[in-house]
């Protein structure tokens, strides 16, 4: 690994976002600059890196593609409905992984989390969760790549899918996890990380603490008539 990060900050937006992401934004090139406590051994060079068009998975595309071919050791994509606490990408650097990512809850009612273990269940993040854990796949909310995981994995990277039994596509995470995986790469989500970041909704921002788990069925038992 180079001494120095070369590190992409990638946006893909289609225009418009929130002001807590901008903050957060803010707030993270800041620290940045000021140097990284869990990797004292290494510099760090930012760039900040910004595709806007309605078709988000082509300006993921293009994102990486720029941060492979300037030279960049890593990429943060960053999605415009999302905020953070600035220490995120401190503890997501210093995991010293190709692939880490966060877990963030899906903007919907009832609440599920995004990321999703090799078995199809999806996981959970709540106070007692910690570190590292190996995923199938998950958001790119907050998520944090080595280049050398585009440069090993064969285009196109985030392309969505058409799944029949379903009459509809994937999203384009799904796909781009299953690819790199298969590339040769384990993916992890930090559970840390995770309670750091927020997921912006309309009316309702999205932190790990809103979900509620789901109370087992109720059991009758039915006395048959003697």
């Amino acid at each position: 690994m180079s001494d120095t990060i070369k590190l992409a900050i990638a946006i893909p937006t289609a225009g418009m976002v929130r002001a807590g992401f901008a903050y957060s934004l803010a707030g993270a090139i800041g620290r940045l600059t000021q140097g990284i406590s869990t990797r004292p051994e290494s510099g760090i060079e930012i760039a900040v890196d910004m595709q806007e068009s309605t078709v988000i998975h082509s300006n993921r595309e293009l994102l990486a593609k720029r941060a492979l071919t300037s030279g960049k050791t890593h990429i943060l994509f960053i999605d415009d409905d999302m905020s953070f606490e600035p220490q995120v990408l401190d503890i997501m650097l210093g995991r010293r992984q190709p692939v880490v990512a966060v877990n963030y809850l899906i903007k919907k009612f009832p609440p599920e989390f995004v990321a999703v273990a090799e078995n199809g269940r999806r996981i959970i993040t709540d106070d007692k969760s910690a570190g590292l854990q190996e995923i199938a796949y998950t958001g790119f909310g907050v998520s944090l790549f080595e280049t050398q995981v585009f440069a090993k994995t064969p285009q196109p990277w985030f392309q969505p899918e058409f799944v029949p039994e379903a009459d509809s596509y994937t999203t384009e995470d799904n796909p781009f996890y299953r690819r790199v995986r298969e590339a040769g790469f384990k993916c992890y989500i930090d559970h840390d990380a995770s309670k750091l970041v927020t997921h912006i909704g309309g009316t309702v921002s999205w932190t790990y603490k809103q979900y509620v788990r789901p109370s087992p069925p109720d059991l009758k038992i039915v006395k048959e008539a003697v």
